[in-house]
């Protein structure tokens, strides 16, 4: 499977939104881009991996008896 480079215009095509607002999210949100001369390019399945993101982080649960917990209130 190939992978495409979107620029700045493609990523404001696909979400309605104008360029600059486009041109602001891969600026700043850091998700993973590439700068080429003035133009940026942002690989499609990165953008993919930043919106939606298939990691789930557990919090680790602390096994305690209950009237330790009771205590602490």
């Amino acid at each position: 499977m190939q992978d495409n480079y979107l620029t700045v215009e493609d990523i404001a095509t696909k979400f309605k939104v104008s360029y600059d607002t486009a041109l602001g999210f891969v600026k700043y949100s850091g998700v993973e881009s590439v700068k080429l001369g003035r133009q940026y390019r942002v690989l499609e399945s990165k953008l993919d991996e930043f919106l939606y993101p298939t990691k789930v982080v557990k919090k680790k649960i602390l096994h305690r008896p209950v009237y330790q917990i009771i205590e602490r209130k």
